[in-house]
């Protein structure tokens, strides 16, 4: 518009200091008619001028093209009046804004109509700018609407004036279609659910049966705690096996994926967080890889002594020489020093003995080794030996060593046998065992007399019972049957 008034200004080129002359009717005319024909718009733009009143004639494409050629013409001087005849017609080159708004209207109603929610909303559209007023049950479909409205290129501006509904039918009753939406659908969905549960327990009895077939196992028959662990590994896969073949029946196979990406950025999480567990989980595989005990092993790990019952995924449980479980955490027993007295057969005992400075050690020490030869449970491979440790005072320290072997005789017992014989061999001939007492004679008397050794019969010696004890391995055994869900046993 301001390029054509230029135009016409330039061509006129008024000058200051004269007055203009009356307009030339022809030649206003053919200056107008000029101007419109070198635009596209106003091609179909007939000029006539007469008497000052300019004369429009024939069709333009838009409302605003009409209004536009009129000013154009009133602008020209000695123009009095303008007699707008000009027809607008829908052409190709564009549309009118009452039909654009019309169209836009139209499709933002027909949307809201198919969304539930939004099939109460009204639409207005003036030049561009969508109104949009009625009712919603919550803010979030309210929400929804104003972003659909601006999603359209034909869109200026959205005036959001939609209410929030807070009828009892209109919240209850989308509820209660939902419910019932929800309920059929679970209830179309039962015979998959329940071939996807014999699918779970299909997987679960064959994880059992996998985990109890000796013959998979075979060159670990000699590890239980291994092959509890590779045990329950296999068990654990055929379940996930299982599982993600049920999700699969479900249609629920993005579940899977995400249950796995969630569980890796979840394990992150939890090995800082529970980095303890993760540990005793890590130690736990490693103790059944390594084997440093085994079941009904008697181990001594960070100051305990006890059974090995089992070796779970978390802690080591040991039955204590007192009957008392104690659960020692994996990593403790993997970091710590174990002595395990059962891996080795032959263990040894050792024994402190005090005799008098006047008595004749090597008659102490054939008559000590001899009498551990004849001690029933006591090895002669390797030799009992008797040996001098220290001169005291009033004593001298004699240390005593006998080898037992535990698979056929009781450790505890062959130990407590040889400290019997010793004492009654040893009385019997004669050696002093001096208590570490001091006597302090005030007068003349007579050296006490010592009283005589024990005689026994040979049948009360050989009567104690050196078996292995089994009570405790009993206890052990008891314990081992019951229940354990983490127990890595097969």
């Amino acid at each position: 518009m301001l390029v054509l008034l230029a135009c016409l200004a330039l061509a006129q080129d008024p000058s200051p200091d004269v007055d203009p002359p009356a307009p030339d009717p022809p030649t206003s005319q053919a200056m107008l008619a000029g101007v419109f024909s070198e635009v596209e718009r106003f091609q179909g733009v007939n000029v006539s001028i007469s008497s000052g009143v300019v004369h429009l004639t024939g069709d333009v494409n838009s409302p605003g093209a009409r209004e536009e050629a009129a000013q154009v013409s009133a602008s020209m001087d000695g123009v009095l009046f303008v007699d707008n005849q000009l027809v607008v017609t829908e052409t190709d080159g564009g549309d009118d804004s009452d039909t654009v708004d019309a169209r836009l209207r139209s499709s933002l109603q027909g949307i809201y109509s198919q969304i539930d929610n939004l099939d109460n909303v009204t639409v207005r559209v003036t030049s561009g700018v969508v109104q949009l007023s009625g009712s919603v049950v919550d803010e979030g479909a309210s929400d929804s609407a104003v972003a659909l409205a601006q999603g359209f290129d034909e869109t200026v501006f959205v005036t959001n004036n939609i209410e929030e509904s807070t009828g009892v039918n209109e919240r209850v009753a989308p509820a209660i279609d939902k419910a019932i939406t929800r309920l059929q659908n679970w209830v179309s969905m039962l015979p998959l659910l329940g071939i996807a549960g014999l699918v779970v327990g299909f997987a679960y009895v064959v994880g059992r049966w996998l985990a109890n077939w000796d013959a998979l196992f075979g060159r670990m028959r000699n590890k239980p705690l291994m092959r509890a662990m590779v045990g329950r590994l296999l068990r654990m896969g055929v379940m996930v096996v299982g599982l993600v073949f049920a999700f699969e029946i479900l249609g629920a196979s993005s579940v899977v994926g995400a249950i796995a990406g969630a569980a890796g950025v979840a394990g992150l999480a939890f090995g800082f967080a529970f980095q303890d567990i993760v540990e005793n989980y890590l130690a736990g595989i490693l103790l059944s890889v390594q084997q440093p005990f085994s079941q009904d092993d008697l181990i001594e790990v960070a100051a305990v002594t006890g059974v090995v019952v089992r070796l779970s995924m978390r802690n080591t449980l040991l039955l204590t020489l007192d009957g008392n479980h104690t659960y020692l955490p994996n990593a403790t027993v993997f970091k710590g020093t174990v002595v395990n007295y059962t891996r080795n057969p032959k263990r040894r005992f050792t024994l402190e003995l005090g005799v008098g400075n006047e008595e004749d050690l090597l008659e102490v020490i054939r008559v000590g080794e001899q009498t551990l030869r004849n001690t029933q449970g006591v090895l002669n491979d390797p030799e009992p030996r008797i040996r001098t440790e220290a001169l005291g005072d009033s004593t001298v320290l004699v240390r005593a060593y006998g080898w037992v072997g535990q698979e056929t005789h009781d450790f505890l017992s062959v130990r407590s046998e040889s400290v019997r014989r010793l004492k009654e061999a040893f009385d019997e001939v004669g050696f002093d065992m001096p208590e570490p007492i001091y006597r302090v004679r005030l007068h003349q008397e007579d050296p006490p007399t010592k009283k005589p050794p024990i005689k026994r019969s040979h049948a009360d010696t050989v009567a104690v019972d050196i078996r292995p004890d089994n009570d405790l391995q009993e206890q052990v055994n008891q314990t081992r049957s019951g229940e354990d869900p983490d127990v890595m046993s097969s």
